[in-house]
């Protein structure tokens, strides 16, 4: 084992750990993807095993160059058998070209998959051949390799000498994406808008950084009131967050430009609220301002 990496000893360690090893089957990024590791964990352990692979760690596998399968159709694949070490190796040009590597998986031109892929050209998903070792991958390691690609779209960036801000960030960032993915399930089952990663992630920034916070030349809060009013049913133009709107710390009316209330549907004001930014009614007989900051 002298001569495996840093990630192949890991996954060498791991799979001792496995009770019952023979024809067991476990999968990898190309952080720890080698040949060799594919070769050793068959042999030693009897255990099968499917992985990405890097570029570097090919050895000269004569396959078909990347820049000249980039030029073929989207979806085509080259791969490789060695029956001695009994390993294939394949690369598949779908986005980029990606290449894997398997101990156990069967390859067929004339029995390959078909998945729809978003052409740009044709402006609609068209058919690609889907190979069975990508298809297999991607059904045991779709977790993983999404959680990588939304950290890596709004990466939360650190600049520290200390090596466990780090990990901090990487944490507050897959318990981000966590929470929007049943946010999203959420929305699926109560057949609701759901709103994208980015807008989010902005509610949330927006959330924790206004939430009790106070504001300079503070007003005393106004006192309870039962005024009857027609509310709006339909709100049209956006609120500001439930988090903001009902934290009751400093909404200073302010005196703006004559609109409509916000929160009624009764007329125009021009008392505005500082902190949620909407105009409101602020008169006998009906202050909105104050409905509007309570539940």
């Amino acid at each position: 084992m002298s001569y495996f990496g840093l990630g192949p000893r890991v996954v060498i360690a791991l799979s001792i750990s496995i009770p019952d090893k023979p024809m067991s089957v476990i999968y990898f990024d190309n952080f720890f993807t080698t040949p060799e590791l594919i070769s050793y964990l068959r042999s030693e352990f009897g255990i099968l095993s499917l992985g990405t692979i890097r570029k570097q760690h090919l050895r000269g596998c004569p396959l078909i160059e990347d820049k000249k399968l980039m030029k073929q159709p989207r979806g085509t694949y080259e791969y490789l058998c060695d029956k001695s070490k009994k390993l294939i190796i394949l690369k598949w040009l779908d986005n980029k070209v990606v290449s894997l590597a398997s101990s156990y998986t069967q390859e067929s031109k004339s029995n390959t998959n078909i998945i729809q892929r978003y052409s740009k050209d044709a402006k609609k998903r068209v058919p690609v051949p889907y190979p069975n070792i990508v298809k297999e991958y991607n059904t045991h390691m779709g977790g993983v390799d999404l959680a990588d690609m939304l950290v890596a779209l709004y990466r939360t960036s650190l600049k520290s000498h200390k090596w466990y801000m780090s990990f901090f960030s990487q944490m507050l960032d897959i318990s981000v994406n966590n929470a929007w993915l049943l946010y999203r399930r959420d929305c699926e089952l109560h057949k609701e808008k759901e709103k994208r990663l980015k807008e989010f992630r902005h509610e949330i920034a927006v959330a924790l950084t206004s939430k009790d916070k106070p504001r300079l030349g503070r007003r005393p809060a106004l006192e309870n009131s039962n005024f009857p009013v027609k509310k709006i049913r339909h709100e049209i133009a956006p609120r500001p967050y439930t988090e903001i709107r009902y934290d009751k710390t400093d909404h200073c009316p302010t005196f703006t430009k004559k609109g409509r209330c916000r929160h009624c549907s009764a007329g125009q004001t021009s008392i505005i609220c500082l902190k949620c930014n909407v105009r409101l009614c602020l008169i006998e007989g009906r202050n909105c301002f104050q409905q509007f900051h309570y539940k």
